[in-house]
């Protein structure tokens, strides 16, 4: 069937609307903080315009249908946008060599695979990370790598006729100082408040739990690096680190698996992913791992996507059991290792035990006797004054300040005074 003149016309106007939005959409996903709110808007536009225009009411009623629709995805993208995510709002993070122009942006798919750690970054000199937040940039930071691919330490000058001593630092990326410079990181401060007379190695990376510290110990990663008599080690732990231990969460499905035999001793499994897990979550964490990267990007810029890709199940008290037995082993192979050292936990209590959660894991903490400091005794007003210690309303990783007066705790109260 041939078409007339306004039929063509009608065409090449429906291809060029379609190709306007398509660009559209394009600058919103590039530029726009919240680019579906936009995209779902112009959508349900569209999907109106057309049933206005439409003469048959069975289309009329689908174009309402679809604009209905689209207006339900809308506003569940505002709900995760503004209540789901409210303590932690969804952020833009790009990672890059030193030297190169800004890659990927998520943890899930940043960084190097590895055996034993699940990820890991050991490429010097470093790499930089520039965090947005509403298109805003609220920082870019360099983080400079030693080569073992830690971040590097407070200067340290040994004595050649002795053997040094050295304070060694677990964790994730409160540890590692994610938004700080090298010189304002917990372990770089603790170094130079104790008067730079240990050897500082700084562990943590970001994302990383207690079961990351465990299998540094177990496949010597630890050992390899250090050259020293290590004095004291720290694990900053923080609530959440109890799904990280177990592998709830999205970014960490290749990381060191461990449970408790019958016997209640920790095992080690393998990986997360070596048991593939039926369900939605699994399969989306799965394909989202095998998208290129501007697909994810664009992805992450949903609310509503990221809820789904990074949503868990609640913590049980068996989780708990594996935390704490994951951190006592940890302790006692560092006992074993190296007689004398000292092993201390700084605990980040946000609520102050008023969470159920963080209540029983402070009490299975305090059931294996590890030393254990809290943040609400370091920062007395961390509570009534969080946005003094942190580094943003929408990012709240320690800034300088916090980092500065924990330094100061421990120095004062742990390595200064044994």
């Amino acid at each position: 069937m041939l078409l007339d003149d306004s039929d063509i016309r009608k065409l090449l106007h429906s291809i060029a609307l379609v190709c306007l939005m398509c660009f559209a959409c394009a600058i919103a996903l590039e530029y726009l903080p919240m680019p579906y709110l936009f995209i779902a808007g112009l959508c349900v536009l569209a999907a109106i315009t057309a049933a206005i225009r439409a003469t048959r009411p069975w289309v009329k009623a689908g174009y309402l249908n679809a604009a209905v629709m689209i207006s339900v995805l809308a506003g569940a993208e505002v709900y995760f946008y503004e209540i789901y995510f409210v303590d932690e709002p969804p952020r833009e993070v790009e990672y890059r060599l030193i030297g190169e122009s800004p890659g990927r942006n998520s943890v899930i798919t940043s960084f190097d695979y590895h055996e034993s750690l699940g990820y890991a970054y050991h490429k010097r000199p470093g790499f930089s990370e520039a965090t947005r937040f509403k298109g805003r940039l609220l920082y870019e930071v360099t983080y400079s790598l030693d080569e073992h691919g830690l971040r590097i330490g407070p200067p340290f000058k040994a004595d050649p006729t002795i053997t040094p001593t050295c304070l060694l630092f677990f964790g994730d990326s409160f540890t590692f100082g994610e938004g700080v410079k090298d010189e304002e990181t917990l372990p770089y401060l603790t170094g130079i408040k104790s008067n730079n007379r240990y050897q500082v190695y700084n562990f943590g990376f970001l994302g990383y739990g207690p079961h990351q510290m465990l299998a540094q110990l177990q496949h010597g990663l630890v050992n390899e690096v250090i050259k020293c008599t290590p004095r004291y080690a720290f694990y900053q732990a923080l609530p959440s680190h109890v799904s990280r231990a177990v592998g709830l969460e999205a970014w960490d499905q290749a990381g060191p698996r461990y449970m408790l035999d019958k016997e209640g001793r920790i095992v080690a499994r393998g990986h997360f992913s070596d048991e593939r897990q039926p369900g939605f979550h699994t399969a989306l964490r799965r394909i989202h791992q095998t998208l290129p990267y501007y697909a994810r990007h664009s992805l992450e810029k949903a609310a509503l996507y990221r809820g789904l890709l990074y949503m868990r199940r609640p913590i049980e008290s068996g989780d708990i059991a594996v935390f704490t037995g994951i951190v006592d082993e940890s302790r006692r192979i560092l006992e074993q290792w190296y007689p004398g050292i000292k092993f201390h936990i700084v605990f980040w209590d946000f609520s102050h035990e008023t969470d159920p959660t963080e209540i029983k894991t402070i009490e299975a903490l305090k059931s294996i006797g590890i030393p254990l400091h809290f943040i609400s005794s370091a920062l007395p007003d961390y509570g009534q004054h969080r946005e003094r210690y942190i580094l943003h309303p929408a990012d709240g990783h320690p800034n300088s300040l916090a980092y500065d007066l924990l330094a100061n705790y421990i120095a004062d109260t742990i390595v200064k005074h044994p």
